[in-house]
């Protein structure tokens, strides 16, 4: 689900998706999945903007699409936590094309306090000696917060990426996201390559 248009899906996790809309009934006890939705996701997001404020880090990282000088609001941001750093000194480009492993959730909410997995590149449990990372070019049809965060990493780097709406799918809403979802992604940067030069970088 990295791309706007929501067509990168495993078959695998279409039935994963059914609890997200069948769990809450029309039942006076349960509670709404989603309730005040777009507000909660504002809140998250600026909560743990503050936070990354007092990193040591340079943990708070401007859309691609405008330069270091010019002053953005937070949500023209991602955030990242570091969680293994690789050894290469080069980055991708935005010509570049990748292969990674990613998970994508949610918030947390009612039913899934840790947030829910709206998408992954592996099926089961994850197991880095046999898992297939997916390959995609950042130049394609990617979430901007997805593609910003891409083009800062290393090779072997993993981090947890949170994207605002902004910078997701905005108000609108994909198979398994809502509209108005902040969006929480754990990706390892397994390898990149140009696709003019067409070798790997190292």
């Amino acid at each position: 689900r990295l791309v706007k248009g929501g067509v990168k899906v495993l078959p695998f996790y279409l039935l994963t998706l059914l609890p997200l809309f069948t769990s809450c009934s029309e039942s006076s006890d349960t509670v709404d999945e989603f309730a005040d939705w777009q507000s909660r996701n504002e809140v998250y997001f600026e909560q743990q903007y503050q936070l990354h404020q007092t990193h040591s880090a340079p943990d708070i990282i401007k859309k691609w699409t405008v330069d270091e000088a010019t002053e953005v609001g937070h949500t023209d941001c991602v955030l990242i936590d570091r969680l293994v750093s690789g050894n290469s000194t080069v980055t991708p480009l935005f010509t570049d094309t990748v292969q990674v492993h990613y998970s994508g959730r949610l918030i947390p909410s009612v039913s899934y306090p840790n947030g829910y997995v709206f998408d992954q590149s592996w099926r089961g449990t994850f197991d880095e000696a046999t898992a297939v990372p997916t390959e995609f070019g950042l130049s394609s049809d990617l979430i901007l917060g997805f593609s910003t965060a891409l083009q800062h990493m290393h090779k072997g780097d993993k981090w947890r990426i949170i994207i605002p709406y902004q910078l997701g799918y905005k108000g609108v809403a994909k198979t398994g996201i809502p509209a108005y979802s902040t969006l929480i992604y754990e990706v390892t940067l397994v390898d990149f390559w140009s696709k003019t030069k067409g070798d790997r970088d190292k």
